[in-house]
């Protein structure tokens, strides 16, 4: 089953148990994806990845109106779309395994060029971590061993 179904089926279930958040935030996501799907082909489903990208580029953007949002009622029913939008993508690493992520392709290539780093974790990674979380990581690995 594709994400696009899992969606679909998800947003009958809401639905049929009256769950309106869950219904529209679930909604809103499917909108999403079939925005980027007419604009490669319209009568073709976006592939698992394509689709990943989409509700992963929706959680962020949750996470971006979080922030900016003042302390309220708003700010819990953020909190409430943020969940139900992580259901659907997948585990994240932990800090311990993406620092051993970085550490291996640090010992594994010679280069120090930071884009070739980014590049190698990212391809390795895929899209279980933060590409902020990355960056990070491996600016701090470079200072470590530059000092």
């Amino acid at each position: 089953m594709t994400i696009q179904q899992k969606i679909m089926n998800d947003i009958k279930s809401a639905m049929k148990a009256n769950d309106t958040l869950r219904k529209n935030v679930l909604r809103m996501v499917l909108s999403d994806i079939k925005y980027a799907q007419a604009a490669v082909n319209v009568h073709q489903e976006l592939d698992e990845a394509s689709a990943m990208k989409v509700v992963a580029g929706y959680h962020k953007k949750l996470k971006k109106a979080f922030e900016e949002f003042p302390e309220g009622e708003k700010k819990q029913e953020l909190i409430k779309e943020i969940t139900i939008v992580e259901e659907y993508l997948p585990k994240m690493l932990s800090d311990q395994e993406l620092e051993e992520a970085v550490q291996k392709v640090l010992a594994a290539t010679s280069s120090r060029n930071f884009g070739e780093l980014m590049k190698a974790v990212l391809s390795q990674v895929g899209s279980s971590a933060d590409a902020k979380a990355v960056s990070e990581k491996i600016k701090k690995s470079l200072e470590h061993k530059s000092n």
